[in-house]
């Protein structure tokens, strides 16, 4: 999406650059009317002056672009469909309570102090689309699966709750919006001239909303997302120059940030601490697995021939899920699961999670991009710097050529309820919305205001720049967690644990109508 954008907002900043040339040029060449007058009589003037006169006259430019066309060049891009929707309330529903309302207080009031700026200039920027449009917005903050039975409460009754939709794809209700027709196909005729997706930049993630080929959202992030990555590896990097790990970001850059290389680093921790210090921990299992699985070119799940196929079980997947297991054997990747102990869920012995990480008990972590953010803006207590990683390239990646890439499975899909009267209208909001809410800077915003070194800004934009999707965790139901974390307590091997669920993962693919263009 972003290198497409840049290349709208590149051609746009041409268009306006050449366009304040052209009026330039005009405003410095006077017209005849203030030149000196001539000490010959009219009549004397060489009539080839006069005409040479007459030609030089500067031509009034004039602008044929529609309105949607110049809220275009004003707007990062997106064409818009401005009208006037005589004061229609368009009602927003979605899961995360802070992004287009302020945060709370105790008593349930408005609290601009505590509210994130990006969220204030998005609601800010949603009163201009009201006045521009002539409506108000409305947000509803609600459960997931409140808000499946809502619009089938709504359905029975002929009624509509709901006009968009702002719907995260992990463990969610995708499959069950789309099956009982409660969202609207956005190649509908009323409004497939409305949401363009030929020209306008969306994200490929939009292809988690394909259900028997037909789209049924739209894929964008709002700037106080923090979505632009889902898994990333962080590391310490107080640590890392403890222990003489060398240039990292470096290794990165010139290729040789390998499956080995980081196997020699973990030792060499390991040795060096004496075993005060883990190599590395993880947040979740759906964070590691896929970033692994990804970087020796395979995926859980891919398209073929239109179909959504399971495919954790290929050679290189179980390659991946194998190497974990070194990892894990070798004392390189801490567990992180909790055990019951007197009625209470404390961490597994030797484990380490978020905080310990933040403690210094490991120098590595695969987990959510979005996590570092904690640690720059101090929700985080820790005495230690930062930075962020690739995942390290397996060996059927260097074969193949592959590139250090990002992952992502959690796509927050738009989607218009399909009870909604005048859809074409709910679908010029959307557009709006996405024209001028979307995070547009990534490069210069996100990573300034959320990363706490140079070297980690480079690395996002390798990772961005190559973003791979995780589209099996868009089917609800999913199984691949359970094996994953039999792999990780070791009490399966990978191929028993991902090959006792290929038949039930895959009738869940099919069973969803998943398909792709």
């Amino acid at each position: 999406m972003k290198k497409k954008l840049v290349s709208v907002l590149l051609a746009t900043t041409m268009v306006l650059s050449l366009a304040a040339c052209g009026n330039n040029s005009s405003s410095s060449n006077p017209s005849s009317s203030n030149q000196p007058e001539s000490s010959q009589p009219e009549s004397s003037q060489p009539e080839s002056s006069q005409e040479d006169s007459t030609e030089s006259q500067p031509t009034e430019e004039v602008d044929n672009r529609t309105e949607g066309e110049k809220l275009a060049d004003e707007y990062y891009g997106f064409v818009e469909t401005p009208m006037d929707l005589g004061g229609r309330t368009i009602t927003i529903v979605t899961q995360p309570a802070t992004r287009y309302k302020y945060a709370q207080t105790d008593d349930g009031k408005d609290d601009p102090d505590k509210t994130a700026a990006d969220t204030i200039e998005i609601i800010n920027t949603l009163k201009e689309i009201e006045k521009d449009y002539n409506c108000t917005i409305n947000v509803e903050i609600v459960k997931g699966s409140k808000i499946v039975d809502t619009m089938l409460e709504d359905k029975a009754a002929g009624d509509n709750s709901y006009d968009i939709l702002d719907y995260g794809v992990s463990d969610t209700y995708l499959d069950q919006l789309v099956g009982q027709g409660l969202v609207m196909d956005m190649n509908d005729p009323r409004i497939k001239d409305i949401i363009k997706f030929d020209s306008n930049p969306w994200s490929k993630q939009s292809d988690y909303a394909l259900f028997n080929d037909i789209q049924y959202g739209v894929q964008f992030d709002t700037n106080n997302t923090s979505n632009i990555l889902r898994n990333a590896l962080l590391f310490n990097i107080d640590l890392a120059e403890q222990y003489g790990l060398g240039d990292l970001y470096g290794m990165v850059k010139d290729g040789t940030w390998t499956w080995a290389k980081f196997e020699e680093l973990c030792e060499s921790i390991a040795q060096q601490s004496d075993g005060s210090v883990v190599p590395a921990g993880y947040g979740k299992e759906n964070l590691l697995f896929p970033m692994v699985v990804f970087s020796n070119d395979a995926s859980v799940a891919e398209y073929r021939d239109g179909k959504l196929q399971y495919t954790m079980d290929s050679d290189n997947a179980l390659e991946a899920a194998n190497w974990i297991v070194s990892l894990r054997e070798k004392g390189y990747l801490a567990p992180n699961w909790t055990e019951t102990i007197d009625d209470k869920k404390v961490l597994v012995d030797g484990g380490v999670d978020y905080a310990a990480f933040a403690e210094g008990k490991a120098v590595f972590f695969f987990d959510f991009y979005g996590d570092i953010q904690k640690f720059v803006q101090g929700t985080q207590a820790t005495e230690y710097t930062y930075g962020l990683l690739p995942c390290p390239l397996g060996p059927k990646a260097v074969e193949a050529g592959d590139t250090y890439h990002g992952v992502t499975y959690s796509a927050d899909i738009k989607m218009i309820s399909a009870g909604t009267e005048k859809p074409e209208e709910v679908a010029a909001i959307l557009v709006a919305i996405a024209n001028r809410c979307v995070k547009h800077d990534i490069e210069n915003t996100e990573l300034k205001n959320n990363l706490m070194d140079e070297g980690s800004k480079d690395m996002v934009m390798i990772m961005y720049n190559d973003m791979r999707s995780d589209y099996s965790r868009r089917v609800k139901g999913y199984g691949v967690g359970g094996a994953n974390n039999s792999v990780l307590k070791l009490e399966k091997t990978p191929a028993q644990a991902y090959g006792e669920i290929k038949d039930s993962e895959q009738a869940l693919y099919d069973a969803s109508g998943s398909s792709s263009n």
